[in-house]
Formats: C-alpha cells, structure tokens, sequence
C-alpha cells in the first residue's frame, strides 16, 4: 500500500507531502490544478523514463519519493530478495531524482538500482489506469494471465509448462541422435582407429614409472658399481673393513673381561654392530647384482617411452588416462552400434510427451474457454451497472496450432460500446472514459486474481454524471475492499464514496504557481464536494445537497458492509 508521497519541484509542485489511506483515496480539484501531477509523479515511481521539462521552471532538479508497505507474499518482495534489497521496518522507500544535466537516479532503500527493476517491483506495487498511459491489462500476455487466475487453472497451467520443458529437451535429444547418424560412420571409423592403436601399445598401469627407473639405473650403472664395490669393501672385504675392525674390538674386549667383568660390557653393542654391517653388505651385494649391462636396453626403453608420450599427447596426460580414454572408446562405439535402438527409444519419448502435452494443453483450453463465458457475463453486467448499458464484452479464446509453454490459446478481451459495432480489443478502444470504466469493471471482478496491491484510476469519470457516477464510486469503493485505489474525480457522486478525500489545490504568491495537496475532512469536505457539485459559486443549496450525498455514500458502505459480514 501506498502510505505517503513526496514530491519537489515537480512541475507546477514546489513541495507536497501527500498521506494516503486504505480504501478508496480520491483526488479532487479545480481544472488545472495539477491532479495529474501527483499521477506523473506516481508513473515515475513505477519506472516511467523521465523529462527534464517536468523540473519546475527555475529548479535545477526535482524528486519524488514514496513509502509504500508491501503485503506479506507480495511479488514485489520476490524481485527485492533477488536484487538484495530488504526492506527496512516492513516498509519500501522509492525515490526518483531528476537532473538537468539530465542525469536521473532512481533509489530504492536508498540503494542505486535500474529504471528495469524499478519497473519490476512497482509493477507489482502500483497500477495506473489512465486515457493515455499504457496499461498491462491491455496486454495480450497479461489477459492470458488473468483468466488463467479467475479460472483458477494455475495447477494446469504449471502441468503445461512442466511438460513443454520436458518435450523441448526430448525435441533436442532426438535432434542430436539423428544428427550424430550422419556423422555416426566417420566417427566409427575414427575411433576404430584410435582403440587399435591404443591396443597395439599394450599399456600397463605404472608401467611408465618403472621404465623410468630402469632408465635411470642403465644410464649410471657403472658409478652404481663402482659405489657398491667400494661401500662392500668399507665394510666387509678390505683387511681394515668395518667388520675387521668390529671384531678386533670384540677380542679386546674379550681379554679385558677375564681380568675384570665389568670391562665386558660394551661386547654386545659391538656384536650387534657387526651383525648390522654384515646385513648391510648382504643387502649392497644384492643391489650390485641387479646392476646388469644388457647391451641395446637402454634404446629400448627410450623407444618405448617416446611411444607412451606420443600416444599421451593424443589422448591423455598420463598411461591410466590413456586407459580411461580406452574405456570411453569402447563405451561410445557400444552407443553407435545401438544407434537405431537408442534414436528408437527417445522418438517413443518424444511422441509420449507431445501426446501428454496435447492433452493437458486441451484441458487446459477447455477450461480457458468456460471461464472465458463466465467472465464475459459478469463483465458485461457490471458494465451496465456504471452507465455502459450497451456495452459488449467478451473474453475470446483462440486456439493456436500448437501448445506453448503458456498453453494452446491466445486470449483477448474485446469490447463493443454502440450498438451494431463489433467487439475489438480494449486497446482500439477510443473513449478513455469507456476504457476506464472497462478497467474498473474487470479489476473489480477479477480482484481476487490480480496481485497488484494499488490501484490508481484517471479519467474514470470521462462522459459520465449522476445515477452512473454514483455507481462508479460505489464500484471503486468495492473495489477498495482489501486493496488501495486511487481515483482523480471531477464528480462529487464518485467523491462521496472516498475514504480519504485529498484535494489539489492551486494558487499564486510572488508571481510563481504553487500546487498543495491537502486532506480533508468535516466541513472542508462538504465545501469541496460542493464546490463539484455547483462550481465556483457555493451555496447553501449546493453544500445541503453536499451532505445528502456524503450521508448517502457512508449508508451505501454501511449496507455493503453489513453483506459482507
């Protein structure tokens, strides 16, 4: 809901705080004003691109900001979690800001944000139905949208949507099966190839790393050697070895223990000592061994390695990649050789899905289509009810020649408003009044469908008085209940019906015009509605009749309140 706005320099408006209420808000006053003011400054709140000729004559720029309070599920708080914008205190600060230099912002929570999400979120917030402004419910799409709601096929249309994804992916597999059938042979043969001649390389897992050591040891076998020898003869086979040497400790020690006990205790970390170093000369003498000069091994195990690199270059970074690669060859040429079962299979799955999707597409137009008459007759009654006795309107549903995501139907509401015309859709509609009074009429009976939490109706009054006036205010207070709507009125039968009566007013100080907004109440009211009633000229009469109609309207609301409990 709309709670107040603010607007600077906008225009004729200098300064203007504007609070607004629930139910039925109406603005009021003279010709010229500037009521349609406070609908352009609205209109930009809602993303409308901005001109620099509406900055008020002698400012440099303008701004216009509102607090508005999102219903708990509104759409809008979708579109903020998204842009990561939250809300502070459950309440919604907008603001535009016009420049010059033509440089315009546009804020929401005091975050930067684009006139296309501005857009967005107050497309979900605020909804302007004037004579000239573009309008949603004009829309095709949007039509689709709302008999869809007032026909309650939401879960129908959702099954649509579900099975035209799946019938578009299927759509996409057998396309890609049939396109790899003419490439299938080429590709056979290339991977025939490519298995051979892995095949023929005989791979090992970790065969690589072994070649590589066996490399290393050939290539220095002979300080290998050399190193081992020396090592055996250090420890074991020079007369002053290790070993020797150990032992002629051991034998000392030997002689010294007969003359005292105690001077044997070192003997056994001697005898150990020399059991380590003859294990170690056990162990050199094996390695020495496995030092073998076959003549030609070493070309052979670099031929072999330039094999595995030039295979790896193609098809891995390593022998077990190789392998794996092998392995998807062998899994690939098994799919091209069940080619035709496989191109069987998803073509079955496709049929199945367009079938699926013909028969929830079908019901979902044969629910489109009741709902359709149904809306038309409550449309067309209520138009009669707000001075259009006349009027035609139908909500036509056409068949497409294929199911969407959206399902098989183009929907478009059409109106005729003189006898002997055709209906044609809304948007050829001439009459603004007429338009307005179809917009009010169709937001009030599909309500219960459209999300849009304020409503804002200009020229509703257009071409029409009296009884029928009466009957639009009654229609827009109705259309009050559980929303916000706003309504800029010339007539004091649609005035009378308003909640919260605000009345633009105009006057001139210093030269300059200057626009205010006030609200109004008891006495100030009845002069204003009054005033609607007789022009300039106020009189006693004119103020009677003034509260007989305020009286009237607060029993109307009275009655339908009492209905409604």
């Amino acid at each position: 809901m709309l709670r107040e706005l603010r607007i600077r320099n906008l225009a004729v408006i200098e300064s203007a705080d504007v609070t607004f209420g629930p139910g039925l808000n109406v603005l009021t006053g003279e010709t010229g004003a500037g009521k349609s003011i406070v609908i352009d400054a609205i209109l930009l709140l809602c993303g409308v691109r901005a001109q620099t000729d509406l900055i008020r004559s002698e400012a440099e720029s303008a701004s216009v900001e509102a607090v508005l309070e999102p219903a708990p599920g509104s759409p809008a708080l979708v579109v903020l979690d998204e842009a990561g914008i939250p809300l502070e205190a459950g309440q919604l600060f907008i603001r535009r800001e016009l420049s010059r230099s033509g440089r315009h912002r546009a804020f929401v929570n005091d975050s930067p944000v684009t006139l296309a999400l501005l857009e967005r979120v107050g497309g979900h917030l605020l909804e302007v139905h004037g004579q000239h402004e573009h309008q949603r419910l004009l829309e095709p799409s949007h039509q689709l949208d709302l008999l869809d709601r007032f026909a309650d096929a939401d879960g129908l249309r959702e099954t649509v949507a579900t099975l035209f994804a799946k019938r578009q992916a299927a759509r996409e597999a057998v396309e890609r099966t049939r396109g790899a059938e003419r490439d299938r042979a080429q590709r056979e043969d290339l991977l025939r190839f490519q298995a051979s001649e892995v095949d023929a390389a005989r791979l090992t897992a970790g065969e690589e790393e072994g070649l590589r050591v066996e490399r290393r040891r050939l290539q220095h076998g002979e300080r290998f050697t050399s190193g081992l020898t020396e090592a055996a003869a250090v420890l074991y086979d020079d007369p002053r070895s290790a070993t020797a040497l150990l032992a002629r400790a051991a034998q000392i020690l030997a002689d010294l223990q007969r003359l005292d006990p105690e001077f044997g205790a070192p003997a056994p970390d001697l005898e150990a000592a020399a059991s380590y170093a003859e294990e170690a000369v056990a162990k050199i003498r094996r390695l020495r061994a496995a030092v073998v000069f076959e003549p030609g091994r070493l070309e052979e195990i670099d031929a072999r390695l330039d094999a595995l690199t030039r295979l790896q270059r193609k098809y891995g970074d390593s022998v077990e990649a190789v392998l794996a690669y092998r392995g998807d060859i062998g899994a690939e040429l098994d799919r091209l050789a069940r080619h035709e079962e496989v191109l069987a299979a998803a073509e079955r799955d496709l049929a199945a899905l367009e079938a699926e999707l013909e028969t929830a597409g079908a019901a979902l137009s044969s629910r489109r289509a009741a709902a359709a008459d149904r809306l038309g007759s409550e449309v067309q009654r209520e138009l009669r009810r707000v001075g259009m006795e006349r009027a035609l309107f139908e909500a036509r549903v056409e068949r497409l020649t294929a199911v969407g995501a959206a399902g098989g139907d183009r929907v478009e509401f059409r109106l005729s408003t003189n006898p002997g015309e055709d209906v044609k859709p809304l948007a050829r509609v001439v009459s603004g009044g007429e338009l307005s009074r179809t917009m009010l009429v169709l937001k009030s009976v599909l309500a219960a469908g459209d999300r849009v939490e304020t409503m804002i109706f200009d020229e509703v009054d257009a071409g029409i008085g009296g009884r029928v006036a009466d009957m639009v205010g009654q229609k827009l207070a109705e259309a009050g209940r559980g929303r916000q709507v706003l309504c800029v009125t010339h007539l004091a039968p649609i005035a009378a019906h308003a909640a919260l009566h605000l009345r633009v007013t105009k006057s001139v100080r210093g030269g300059r015009t200057r626009t205010g907004v006030e609200t109004l109440g008891g006495d100030a009211r009845v002069d204003e509605v009054a005033r609607m009633l007789a022009g300039e000229t106020v009189t006693g009469t004119a103020r009677d009749h003034a509260r007989e109609l305020l009286a009237a309207a607060q029993g109307t609301k009275a009655s339908r309140a009492r209905t409604v409990r």
